[in-house]
């Protein structure tokens, strides 16, 4: 039986890598036709070797976003079709009719399952968060893509922060604008203009927040209140000053999906922090919400599969592939259905999250009753 195990885990990884190469080199052609020009004209003087170094160096990191956003699918794919050639090929009948249970023969593939969902939570946790700025680079390397800034307000300091470009790899706001309230921080309404602005992470000697560079007016000129003092503090050179907030390069662009480039540890961080409002908060926990019930949806995914895919009373391949897509839709929509609910404040997060794990438990239950025997 354990050579018929480690079998099956050969065929479910041989299967989940070639549906990942294929597709992760379809979005690659297809990236490529729409974007060669950009590698083209990044290249300069580089030659071939240079253009398909750059084009390998990004497409490499990119394959990291590619997996965490198609592992899931992969995984129900990769299931299907190993089950689909098991069956074509007669391969489960002499072990059923040695008397070994369907699920103990395909323990494996729940075990695949859950090996797989470790796998895309590491790499949700300690892979994304060190390239989360690869997201947004340019193709072909060379100077880092500038996007524009989406202006952003502190709901710690009352400081809204704005620019004119920004700079993700640097983390760097080019021409960028901090506007001091009054009375709060400044005895007037000031706007701290700096040619640019440099995001510093927390460390033992400072908290973190935005080193300005080039700024007018200079701190000296600065008629800041006493919580002003706490915020707003003077730089190593005249025309420099530092910012003290928690608002972080991601938060200034595409805020509303960048967060799913964080690790769990920064979304509670952010969960907790002052600075962010009350709609960003409600997002980010259900966001949460969310990544913590992931690999359980990926399993229950696989022990709904099973029973459809080898029913007791098949009518053939065709139908049971067709009636397994049917229960995944109605599944799935239920868990983005869910998604939604929490999102638009109709349903609390964690019940939102938590319901489709509970509904998909069950339903795995119920249909294990039809599984060939």
């Amino acid at each position: 039986m354990l050579t018929f195990d480690r079998y099956l885990l050969r065929s479910f990884a041989h299967v989940f890598t070639a549906c990942f190469l294929a597709l992760f080199g379809l979005m690659i052609i297809i990236d490529l036709l729409e974007n060669l020009d950009d590698f083209l004209a990044r290249n300069r003087d580089g030659g071939i070797i240079g253009l398909v170094k750059a084009i390998g160096e990004f497409y490499a990191i990119q394959s990291i976003f590619f997996l965490d956003r198609a592992g899931p699918a992969l995984l129900v794919i990769s299931v299907m079709t190993v089950l689909i050639l098991f069956q074509r090929s007669g391969e489960l009948h002499p072990l059923l009719a040695a008397g070994i249970p369907m699920y103990r023969v395909l323990l494996p593939i729940v075990g695949a399952a859950a090996m797989v969902s470790g796998m895309l939570a590491l790499n949700q946790e300690m892979v994304i968060p060190r390239f989360a700025h690869a997201a947004y680079a340019a193709r072909g390397g060379g100077d880092s893509a500038a996007v524009r800034v989406e202006s952003i307000y502190d709901n710690a300091s009352r400081i809204s922060i704005d620019g004119r470009n920004l700079r993700m790899a640097e983390r760097t706001i080019e021409q960028a604008e901090f506007v001091l309230p009054a009375p709060s921080i400044a005895s007037d309404l000031t706007i701290l203009k700096a040619e640019k602005a440099v995001h510093c992470p927390a460390a033992s000697g400072h908290s973190a927040g935005w080193k300005l560079y080039g700024v007018r007016p200079r701190y000296r000129e600065l008629e800041l209140t006493e919580a002003g003092l706490k915020v707003i503090h003077p730089g190593e050179g005249e025309d420099e000053a530092f910012v003290t907030t928690a608002v972080t390069c991601d938060q200034l662009y595409k805020r509303g999906s960048s967060y799913a480039l964080l690790s769990t540890r920064e979304l509670m961080d952010r969960i907790v922090s002052p600075a962010f409002g009350p709609e960003t908060v409600h997002r980010l926990i259900v966001h949460l919400h969310g990544r913590f019930v992931q690999p359980l949806l990926n399993v229950i995914t696989v022990l709904l599969i099973i029973p459809v895919m080898v029913r007791r009373e098949s009518t053939g391949l065709v139908a049971d592939s067709a009636l397994c897509a049917v229960v995944l839709s109605i599944f799935f929509g239920a868990v983005y259905a869910g998604g939604y609910l929490g999102q638009a404040h109709l349903v609390a997060p964690d019940l939102a999250a938590w319901v489709p794990v509970v509904v998909g438990g069950s339903l795995s239950a119920w249909f294990s009753g039809v599984i060939r025997t």
